[in-house]
């Protein structure tokens, strides 16, 4: 049974902790999306929930979020989210890929890391995108979006920046940087594929945040980062928006 909701619904995976659940918190406390927060495991999607819900100055209400259980990683794990999001709500209005990671497990050969960096960042975007595809297109929502959560370190210009402190020779990452660099040509094709039936595909850079992801460094916290992608994913004209970046620190896309 499809249940109603009058609300824009938005699936965004990863988002029981750092940037996706501050992600997850500014669009379900805003009052106007439901969120479907998404995590490997159900039980960290709940312990997410209650941590939400449990938030006095960010008030959620419980009606606004929902766990789903989702492991980009795995083909079987994307369908059966999918079928449970289509089975029951019937449609989508907004995708974020927001998992991501930096590395491979501790001991793995440079083989193994690239593999595990990509199979996450890249191929697991890619089938999610496939996947709920068509709950998107089922959708009678204006402002259809698929926002792609990228990186400043995946432009080729930044690798190479002379005296920038994120360019490869302070800070090499080969795996994460490449796996984003592909990111963003999947988010530039799937723009213009999809440009014409109204869904608009955007990236966004959040930028250097303090999170586990980056072992608690940067410049910025998770709430400022998580703003980036909301803007990205429910402000501007749909129309002038595909294909482009939202970021704070005025990267662009190219070489």
């Amino acid at each position: 049974m499809i249940m109603a909701t009058s609300k824009p619904l938005v699936l965004i995976t990863g988002a029981n902790q750092g940037i996706g659940l501050a992600t997850a918190q500014q669009l379900a406390s805003s009052g106007k999306y439901h969120v479907l927060l998404g995590s490997r495991s159900s039980s960290k999607a709940d312990a997410a929930i209650q941590q939400l819900l449990a938030d006095t100055q960010y008030p959620v209400d419980a009606a606004a979020v929902s766990p789903i259980t989702i492991d980009i990683t795995s083909d079987s794990s994307i369908a059966a989210a999918a079928k449970f999001v289509g089975d029951t709500y019937g449609s989508l209005a907004v995708l974020i890929n927001n998992a991501g990671i930096s590395s491979g497990p501790a001991g793995s050969s440079l083989r193994e890391n690239f593999r595990a960096v990509f199979e996450t960042n890249v191929f697991g975007a890619a089938v999610v995108i496939d996947a709920f595809l068509p709950l998107l297109r089922a959708s009678s929502y204006p402002d259809r979006r698929i926002v792609n959560v990228t990186s400043g370190l995946g432009q080729i210009g930044m690798a190479g920046a002379r005296g920038s402190p994120f360019n490869a020779r302070a800070y090499a990452a080969p795996e994460y940087r490449s796996s984003k660099a592909a990111l963003n040509m999947l988010t530039a094709v799937n723009a213009v594929l999809l440009a014409d039936e109204g869904i608009a595909v955007v990236a966004a850079a959040p930028g250097f945040c303090r999170t586990s992801f980056t072992g608690g460094q940067g410049s910025k916290d998770a709430s400022e980062g998580a703003r980036v992608i909301v803007r990205a994913a429910t402000e501007g004209d749909p129309k002038e928006m595909y294909g482009t970046l939202v970021a704070d620190e005025g990267t662009q896309f190219g070489w």
